[in-house]
This record gives C-alpha cells, structure tokens and sequence, in this order.
C-alpha cells in the first residue's frame, strides 16, 4: 500500500504529495507501470458530444445547493430538492452515475426513486449520502470495505451501507479508505480499512460492515471527522476523542503511538469544543470563545502557530487580535476559518495559493484570504 511506503520512509517527502494514492490502487511492485496508469486516471475523462450535451442539459435547470463535499479529485453538491450531484474523477464510480467515466459537469448521483438526500461526504476514491431516514448510501472504491456493504467490490452506482438494524444515522464523515457515521443515539460506527487503527473498534483488521467505536462508557457523541488515517469524535459535553494514525502527532494525547482505541484530546483545562475538522495529518478544534487549536503535522505550517514543527498535543493558532471564529476547515497541507466578521483565514503549505491571499508562499500564521 502506498500510504505504509510513506509512512515507512518517514514521511519526508509527504508536502510534494502527502495523499498519495489511496489505499487499495496500489498493490502490486511494479511501481512504475502502476503509477503511470494511476496518474492517467487523474485525467478526467470528456463526454462525448451527445452524452456531454445531456450533461450540460440535465444541469441546466437552477439548482439551489444546500451542501457540498470534496474528495480528493471529485465534489458532490447537495440539492435543496434531496437530490445529489457529483463531477470529476470517476476511475472506481465514485460520481455514482452508473459509469466510470470521468465528468467535468454536475451528473446526477443515482439513488433509488423517492430518497431524499440530507448530508453528503467525499473520501478519496469513494462517496456518501445520508438519507431523510437515517440509511447511507455509498459509492466507488471498496478494496478495503468503504462502501460498508459486506463486499469489496467497487460500485459506480450506489449501495445500501450495511447499517445494524433499527440504526438511524444523523451524521456522515470520509477519509482516505474509511468512514464514520454518527447515530441518533450518539453512538459512533466505523467500516472501511483499518491498517492503523482508525475504526476505532480495538482492532487493525479492516471491516465491509458498520462496527462500533470503542468510545467510553456514557459517551454521545454530536460531531465525527475523519483525516487521512486518523479519526475524530467530538461529545455533547466538548471533549474531544482522537483515533489510528498517530506518528506526526495526530491524535493530540501528548503521544505519538497509534491507538486503535479513542484517546481523549490533552487540551487545557475548562476548554470546551464546539466543531472538529480533520486534515490529512492534522487536526483543529474550535472552542468556545472563537479560539482555534490544532495538532499534528505542521511541515508547511498547518497547525498557525508561527513554528513548523509538529506537535502531539494542540497549540492555539495565532489569529489576529480580536478575532473570534466561527467555523473552521482543514485541506491536505492547509487549514482554513471563518470569523465572526465573514472574513476567512487560512494557513499553511500555498504551492498552489490555497491560502488565497495573492501569492504562493506559505504562511505559518493566519493570512486573510483576498475576498472580493
């Protein structure tokens, strides 16, 4: 697998391309015919005339948007109707179209006549929606069980997530190969790989079906994220749980053991968490009074705190003066956050000016992103 061979050089080169391939595309050693063939796949592949017409036709209508998510070279858009909408990459059907032909338009996601769509979530390869009635349904990738139907084969039409009976689900969250899903009654279930522990059952052997975090007794939770092979649980009561990958720091315990258990973030005492986001290899916590903490790995700059060395437990990003945040998000090499005042910030690696402030250079603290 490609991620162990990163992992396994020690993660150096990551910032030139840290996500990788995905889990499961990768497995055999012929490195460089694969590679070629993968990196070929990126290309997104044109319509034809008719079929690109019907595209263009289909999408036409105006649609309203409610959500939106990214995987890694696809996005979904959710409608104000509960329908789904999905473009770009399609080499495993995670457009969910019935194809595996690559869009450079909104396609229309395949659901069953009558769902209704409310949450959406992108991993890598791989695609989520969550219905009005609590199921989940799935597409794309499944080397390592992401579709969580109790098979491994790739589908490019969606399938029923293989949820335990009665289970209504409330939340959705993707990572590179694995997926968690929040429930009604607060508890956290997780499928897909597992090869460093982020399933959070106690376990490293992957799953195809939902199974139950291993959280404390008592625990609800309200809010889940999931990184590149880390996963995280927000509670009712703002402690945050932190699982899997952990070698850059990841799971913010002061450690930098994989745990294939949830460990419990090590933030000062009185804070209280109101939002999560998971980056590749790192993580941020908004609490709350508006500040913003992140842990993890910090090479280009990720975790805002002046420095670019990584850090096992969270450091408080340095916004400006003043500043309360609202929201916050984390790319693979940058982190971003709303503020009180509708201004955004962002931080971090910026090779391809993901901090949007009129240059490419990469900013350990905040920079305000140029909005019109």
């Amino acid at each position: 697998m490609i991620f162990s061979a990163l992992m396994a050089s020690g993660g150096e080169d990551r910032s030139s391309f840290r996500v990788g391939i995905c889990s499961g595309f990768l497995r055999t050693p012929t490195w460089g015919l694969v590679i070629v063939m993968v990196l070929l796949g990126f290309v997104v592949a044109p319509a034809s005339g008719a079929a690109s017409a019907g595209l263009k036709r289909e999408t036409s209508v105006a649609v309203k948007v409610t959500a939106v998510a990214g995987g890694l070279y696809h996005g979904l858009a959710l409608s104000s109707t509960g329908a789904v909408f999905a473009w770009g990459w399609n080499i495993v059907g995670q457009l969910c179209n019935g194809s595996t032909n690559g869009s450079d338009v909104p396609v229309k996601v395949k659901l069953l006549g009558g769902t209704r769509v409310t949450g959406v979530a992108a991993g890598f390869a791989h695609s989520l929606a969550l219905t009005s009635t609590g199921a989940v349904f799935a597409c794309g990738k499944n080397d390592d069980g992401e579709l969580g139907d109790g098979n491994t084969t790739d589908s490019d039409v969606p399938v029923k997530v293989d949820l335990p009976a009665g289970t209504k689900v409330t939340a959705v969250a993707a990572g590179a190969g694995h997926n968690l899903a929040v429930t009604s009654t607060g508890t956290v279930l997780a499928w897909g790989l597992n090869d460093e522990g982020q399933l959070g059952n106690d376990s490293t052997g992957s799953s195809a079906v939902p199974v139950n975090v291993s959280l404390p007794v008592g625990t609800k939770v309200t809010a889940v994220a999931v990184g590149a092979l880390h996963s995280l649980a927000l509670s009712s009561t703002g402690v945050v749980f932190a699982w899997g990958y952990n070698t850059d720091g990841e799971l913010g315990d002061g450690g930098t053991a994989n745990s294939d258990v949830p460990v419990k973030l090590k933030l000062p005492a009185g804070t209280r968490v109101t939002a999560i986001a998971a980056g590749g290899y790192d993580s941020l916590a908004l609490t709350s009074t508006g500040a913003v903490f992140a842990w993890g790995y910090n090479t280009d700059g990720e975790l805002g705190n002046g420095g670019t060395a990584n850090s096992d437990v969270p450091v408080k990003v340095k916004l400006p003066a003043g500043t309360k945040v609202t929201a916050i998000a984390a790319g693979e090499l940058h982190s971003l956050a709303v503020t009180s005042r509708g201004t955004v910030l962002a931080w971090g690696g910026n090779n391809f000016g993901q901090l949007g402030n009129g240059s490419y250079k990469g900013s350990e603290v905040p920079v305000k992103v140029n909005l019109p």
